[in-house]
């Protein structure tokens, strides 16, 4: 039987673990530094996080090749039970702190220029080593209860980052959104782990796959046998507390993920600074949901894992319409993270273990790249206001035309738009057509309504084409719109290109978007990435476990890859043909745009309002709970209040009533005893009168009467 001690126990030194330290803490000195060097800031963090990724690529290329390091330790105890950490290099967290550092080191060099005349930008770059910092303590730790102080570590980064410009009331509402709607994820991500523990008795992730392995489903109960320090341990609980345990983790990840229902606060992080949004948006607190998937997907059953998919599909598509609708660049770029991650999502679900993950990082570059040319773009625009000229350096009713003036913002943000769309040639054509296809196959495999996840897919790139291309289209083409606007003809000759440190993170993020980064070739499966992330095997009892992709032939899936890859393709033509005949220059959407008023068809409303969840939210929802609080507080003050006030009343009556008992009537009888004992004394002490006659007298008269009654 399995010793758990055995599993958890201290490892040897290993001096691994200094450059683990320093990894996480380089990103730290750069959170405290940053608060004292005040100007230099800005080039004092950048070098701090350049160190950084110099250290995660140097590590990447000399143990990428050797065995998972694992380095465990002892925290604390309490009674028997010893929690511990431990530190955990594989290929995945080797990748993910060279994506993490690598974007957070281009996100910095950008904010140097983007920042420059901010009066904050001290604190600003602080929080951005904080936020890195807590982002690499989820990769770096294996252990979910030290991972769920590092997630909760990264909420609050993000809420100080989206809300560093405090003073307007939007980003402080966004913040507090963001950091609330969070924390409603990670009740259900705490429950789950408690689940685990309650049933291993430990939080490391090992163990936890090991103890799982052993684990069983008894007479619909799901049990546990193992030994504690020589001690045998059984622990049952009902079967559908596997998937309750699988469901419960996967609601943070809801949270940090932006998934259905909890996908409202992203759009309204926009608030933050651009080069926020990048490092959000791109590889740091959105991608830890998915990050935390791939960790406990061999945890996962067959249910869990189906709501995974199904949560995911109807993210990808319901944030992909609303992207078609939008006014505010960020918005739209916003949106189109929520879809991105919701395909993220949903291939977990399918077990596209390695895809997901695959996508997360195409995803992690052209989205940086996009975000981060849409912050060249606001920045320049920003520029060319006054005190007499102001304007919404976001909205695309002002823009248009910009090509001619930033021709690299232009090409960069096009390739990275091309990649977005899954158009070949482009990495996001890779991992999502290897997210398309392994959804194609096992809804084949599953039927019937199954298939409507691959269906929502397959509908999100249609969508994707046409919301990105309108940005292309509306930002790059025709004429600038902005001179009409404010009536200022002479204003376009002031805009310009961006300099070399808003140019240069973003070129490398266009350059690290096209497939041949990835491998000449035009099969996923063929990339060197697929190459080393494999599906893993499901580690659940068999009778709850999910299907396994691993089990398809190679024959289904060479069957189904032309398909997907024809209708994938045909499917984002469609979508750049769509936004060219709606937006091209001389359409008549084109023309008018700059006075384009809100969309007034329904479909255009939801799509502007994201499916109105926000009203849902605050008119219904918030509402409810509002309503019912007052409910409740009625209820305490009428009623529990009520109940209590009246014991009180009647606790003083009858107090009153002992009161008047005890003085009339027990205080009664004492008096009326000493009265009449002082009576029946008065009465006596007259006989006491110390006269010896008069005692003579009394007692011949008594004996005269005692003779007379004994003779009488």
């Amino acid at each position: 039987m399995i010793e758990l001690q055995d599993l958890i126990a201290p490892t040897a030194f290993n001096p691994m673990i200094y450059w683990v330290l320093a990894l996480l803490g380089v990103p730290m000195i750069s959170f405290i530094s940053n608060f004292f060097t005040k100007g230099k800031a800005p080039v004092w963090a950048a070098l701090l996080l350049l160190i950084n990724t110099l250290i995660s690529v140097y590590l990447a290329f000399n143990y990428w090749y050797g065995e998972p390091i694992s380095i465990k330790g002892t925290w604390f105890s309490v009674g028997d039970t010893t929690f511990g950490y431990s530190l955990y290099l594989d290929r995945l967290a080797l990748i993910m702190t060279v994506l993490v550092n690598g974007i957070s080191f281009l996100v910095h060099v950008f904010s140097v220029e983007y920042m420059r005349t901010d009066p904050r930008k001290a604190r600003y770059f602080s929080y951005l080593g904080l936020f890195t910092f807590s982002m690499l303590g989820i990769i770096l730790f294996h252990n979910l209860l030290v991972m769920f102080m590092f997630w909760e570590l990264v909420g609050l980064s993000s809420f100080l980052l989206i809300g560093f410009w405090f003073e307007k009331k939007s980003a402080s509402l966004a913040a507090n959104k963001a950091f609330i709607i969070n924390r409603i994820g990670d009740v259900g991500l705490l429950s789950g782990l408690m689940i685990l523990f309650a049933q291993f008795g430990t939080f490391d992730l090992e163990a936890l796959k090991a103890l799982m392995v052993f684990s069983e489903i008894e007479d619909g109960n799901w049990v546990t046998h193992f030994t504690n320090n020589g001690q045998q341990v059984m622990n049952s609980l009902d079967g559908r507390w596997l998937s309750a345990a699988g469901i419960a983790l996967f609601c943070g990840a809801v949270g940090k993920s932006a998934q259905f229902p909890l996908q409202v606060w992203l759009p309204d992080a926009m608030e933050g600074p651009t080069p926020v949004s990048a490092l959000i948006h791109a590889a740091t607190m959105v991608a830890a949901g998915v990050f935390l998937l791939a960790r406990v997907f061999v945890l996962l059953d067959a249910q869990a894992l189906e709501v995974v998919a199904a949560v995911g599909a109807a993210t990808a598509f319901m944030a992909a319409f609303a992207a078609l609708s939008q006014f505010d660049i960020k918005k739209v770029l916003a949106y189109s993270t929520i879809s991105q991650l919701g395909y993220m999502v949903m291939a977990m679900g399918v077990g596209a273990y390695s895809a997901g993950l695959f996508h997360l990082i195409t995803h992690a570059f052209f989205k940086g790249g996009l975000f981060l040319t849409a912050g060249i773009i606001i920045h320049q625009l920003h520029q060319l206001e006054s005190d007499k000229i102001k304007f919404n350096s976001q909205d695309l009713r002002v823009m248009g035309g910009l090509s001619k003036y930033m021709p690299i913002t232009f090409l960069c943000f096009l390739i990275c738009a091309l990649a977005l769309a899954g158009l070949p040639g482009f990495s996001g054509f890779l991992s999502k057509d290897a997210i398309l296809l392994n959804a194609t196959a096992w809804a084949g495999q599953k039927g019937g309504g199954y298939y409507i996840i691959p269906v929502l897919g397959y509908i999100t790139v249609l969508f994707t084409a046409i919301y990105i291309f309108r940005l292309v289209f509306l930002v790059f083409t025709r004429e600038f719109r902005l001179p009409k606007i404010v009536g200022e003809s002479g204003i376009a000759s002031k805009l310009k290109e961006g300099n070399w440190l808003l140019i240069a993170p973003a070129i490398i993020l266009a350059i690290l978007s096209v497939s041949i980064v990835f491998g000449a070739n035009v099969k996923a499966e063929n990339t060197w990435f697929m190459q080393f992330f494999s599906v893993p095997i499901y580690l659940v009892p068999e009778a709850y476990a999910a299907f396994s992709l691993v089990d398809l032939t190679e024959e289904t899936i060479k069957g189904l890859h032309s398909w997907v890859a024809i209708v994938s393709i045909g499917l984002a033509a469609i979508g750049l043909i769509v936004s060219y005949f709606l937006y091209r220059p001389i359409s008549k959407k084109a023309l008018v745009f700059q006075d384009a008023p809100e969309p007034r068809g329904p479909l255009g409303r939801l799509s502007l309002n994201h499916w109105y969840q926000d009203d849902l939210y605050e008119k219904v929802i918030a509402k409810f709970i509002v309503l019912q609080s007052k409910s409740i507080a009625w209820f305490d003050e009428k009623v529990i209040d009520g109940i209590v006030d009246g014991f009180a009343k009647i606790h003083v009556v009858f107090a009153h009533i002992v009161r008047w008992f005890d003085k009339y009537i027990i205080d009664g009888f004492v008096h009326l005893t000493v009265f009449a004992s002082g009576r029946v004394g008065q009465a006596t002490r007259s006989i006491q009168s110390g006269n010896v006659q008069t005692y003579i007298l009394s007692a011949l008269v008594m004996l005269v009467l005692l003779l007379l009654w004994l003779v009488f």
